[in-house]
């Protein structure tokens, strides 16, 4: 039931399409991105490949479940309702 959940609400393309589309419109996100990569590209030097790559999973991992809960706040989930349909 929590896989079907997050597929029906948090792995929409439309929603992916939806959220690029503003973060471009964004001021200061063209920036924030370059310099963002600009600090990744300097860690993968340092730590190397493989290593940056397997934190770059685990943070993005990580992140995914911040993500998936401001977006279940926004949608004015309850939080019964959601251990409900997740448990």
């Amino acid at each position: 039931m929590q896989e079907l959940f997050a597929e029906l609400f948090w792995r929409s393309e439309e929603v992916s399409h939806a959220v690029a589309c503003l973060c471009k419109g964004l001021p200061g996100y063209h920036s924030a991105r370059e310099e963002c990569n600009k600090i990744e590209s300097q860690v993968r030097e340092l730590i190397g490949y493989e290593l940056y790559n397997q934190l770059l999973d685990r943070l993005t991992e990580y992140n995914r479940y911040e993500e998936y809960a401001y977006y279940a706040v926004g949608l004015g989930l309850r939080e019964t309702i959601f251990r409900a349909l997740c448990g």
